[in-house]
């Protein structure tokens, strides 16, 4: 068996590396590609390199590992050469493509730097970073926000007046000004919160001191600031393929499809990670899957790392790490990360599950699960309207797809009883805490045809009634562009999607089957309102009663009217007429008739 087409067709069209391997599953070369499938296809045509037929010829397998960037796959790229050190690649032995940043941590006066090298004193290090002149610069938008210093430590201990960085402002001089240490080390605190991943407080700080330089009319400090800005924003690369960090651990990620669930591992080494494998388990109801997957990939022989990460809690977690505990010797923990890289981690091997699971370009439900970073397909797929006019006649729906295509025995009414006037918002908080107090299956993803206002209330409702793990996006048309645009919770920009996509096209079918069915509703509310009298009477319904009010238009006294008055009304039978003449014998119908539709 050779690299074919077919193998290639398996892989997706985004940017990571890719390994293949041989017969024996040994990695016999690994690369990087912004377009995975687009780089292996070159293989077979195109490529001139002289090693690629022997490389195409052995290749019996091909496995990727998805990153976020081409920076992230440049970096993976020569962690796992190094690793690995496969056949047909260049034999990478130093670190010294890369360059990190050093704050002396340990130090009373700690210091930040820029090194190539790591060494066990104590220190922090961040990165690493491709560019060593990106990152000075970096250093130096930095050093203007935390004037911390820069110095060597000799240089430091035998200053008696302050350097050229405390007369710009760059550095608070505790060489010869002691009395700075509360000020300083705060300085320090801070400075490590921005390189642990927390830079949008200081992107706020920055723009806050760019809009405070502008308003006083200093615009080339403005300018300045603003290049700052920029700076921060491109030169720092995410630390989540390659970092410092202590011990091992593993990220356990998975992507529910409708017959099975992927679960992707990563393996990981003083926070660098060195391989990814995908594993593939058929649905098994309220079983606790994951605990079996967890416990019967290390019951393989995998050794134990002594941190877990899962998207996903094993039902029996203390047992499952007691039990793990023993293999390894000491303590396990499995945990599921919230905040920084370990969260950063595991939103990577997630990226790997739900690609993974996808068949070939992958179905419209797929595009939207990953659209909206979903942890699962959604298979229900819920959308609600409200239609009302100037608070009259007040309805919600619900439209329902399943698989992807309607299922109208699903699709509900919702008549609006709380709410007076027009207020859409209050609406839409009935309706949802009606829906979720049932007892109905839950919905995969629950989309509102509305913004951000909208989605709040839904968020609000959610929390109020303390149900988590439903994913809620809001979908709304911008005013100029005519685009659809989907808002999520707890993130600012909009999403948009391709716009000849089977997933955008999926969504629009979706939201126009909840308005349709909520205008519908509404005008039978409206119509209710217009009743006529004559439906009251038994056995004439909404046809015969308009043809009543045609017939009997130029009658004055309707409760005198009999039955050869109506032999002409068509639609009557005889038994109708009878039971009209004695209604309206009883004076149940208003004596002066006009003719009107407003009875």
């Amino acid at each position: 068996m050779a690299l074919t087409d077919g193998i290639i067709a398996s892989l997706p069209r985004a940017t990571g590396v890719y390994l293949l391997r041989d017969s024996s599953r040994r990695i016999i070369y690994i690369g990087k590609a912004k377009d995975l499938r687009a780089r292996l296809r070159s293989y077979l045509s195109g490529d001139d390199r002289p090693f690629t037929p022997r490389i195409v010829q052995e290749t019996h397998q091909a496995d990727y590992i998805l990153t976020h960037t081409e920076a992230e796959a440049l970096l993976l790229e020569n962690q796992l050469i190094k690793t690995h050190r496969p056949r047909y690649n260049i034999d990478l032995k130093d670190d010294k493509s890369y360059v990190r940043i050093r704050v002396t941590t340990r130090q009373e006066w700690p210091s930040i730097s820029i090194t190539r090298t790591m060494v066990e004193d104590g220190s922090r290090y961040f990165g690493p970073y491709s560019s060593a002149q990106a990152t000075r610069r970096t250093l130096s938008a930095i050093g203007r926000i935390f004037p911390i210093r820069r110095c060597k430590d000799t240089e430091f201990a035998n200053r008696s007046r302050p350097c050229m960085y405390h007369s710009i402002g760059l550095c608070l001089a505790p060489c010869v000004f002691p009395g700075v240490k509360p000020e300083y080390d705060q300085a320090v605190k801070d400075l490590l919160a921005f390189l642990d991943g927390r830079n949008r407080d200081l992107e706020r700080l920055l723009e806050d001191r760019m809009r405070y330089e502008s308003d006083l009319l200093n615009f080339e400090q403005a300018a300045r600031i603003r290049d700052q800005i920029a700076a921060i924003r491109t030169t720092l690369l995410p630390q989540v393929v390659v970092g410092h960090a202590g011990g091992d651990c593993h990220v356990f990620a998975s992507f529910r499809g409708q017959d099975r669930i992927q679960v992707a591992v990563m393996e990981l080494s003083g926070g660098t990670l060195l391989d990814s494998r995908n594993l593939t388990v058929r649905h098994a109801g309220d079983e606790d899957w994951a605990g079996a997957v967890i416990l019967q990939f290390y019951l393989g022989g995998t050794p134990v790392p002594s941190t877990i990460y899962t998207d996903t809690l094993p039902r029996d977690r203390a047992l499952l790490e007691h039990v793990l505990g023993g293999m390894r010797g000491s303590r396990v923990r499995i945990v599921r990360p919230s905040r920084g890289t370990p969260l950063r981690w595991l939103s990577m091997a997630m990226d790997n599950a739900r690609t993974h699971a996808r068949a070939g370009d992958g179905s419209a439900l797929e595009d939207i699960a990953k659209a909206f970073r979903l942890t699962s397909i959604p298979y229900r797929m819920e959308c609600y309207d409200i239609s009302t006019l100037q608070g009259e006649a007040s309805g919600a729906s619900r439209a329902v797809f399943t698989g992807g295509e309607p299922d109208k025995t699903l699709y509900r009414h919702y008549r609006i009883r709380t709410v007076d006037g027009q207020d859409d918002f209050a609406m839409l908080r009935e309706v949802f805490t009606r829906r979720l107090q049932g007892d109905e299956s839950r919905p995969d993803l629950i989309v509102i045809d509305g913004g951000k206002g909208q989605l709040s209330v839904f968020v609000r409702v959610l929390e109020e009634l303390g149900i988590t793990g439903i994913p809620l996006v809001a979908m709304a048309k911008a005013r100029r562009e005519g685009h659809d645009r989907f808002f999520l919770p707890g993130r600012k920009d909009a999403v948009r999607l391709n716009e000849r996509s089977a997933a955008l096209r999926t969504l629009q079918r979706l939201r126009d089957e909840a308005h349709r069915f909520a205008v519908k509703y509404h005008r039978h509310l409206r119509s209710r309102g217009k009743r006529t009298p004559f439906q009251d009477i038994p056995g004439i319904g909404p046809k015969k009663a308009k043809a009543l009010l045609r017939h009997t238009a130029g009658l004055q006294d309707l409760s005198r009217i009999t039955e050869g008055d109506l032999r002409g009304c068509p639609l009557l039978s005889a038994r109708d007429r009878k039971a009209v003449v004695s209604f309206l014998s009883r004076g149940e119908v208003i004596a002066s008739h006009s003719g009107g539709t407003d009875l």
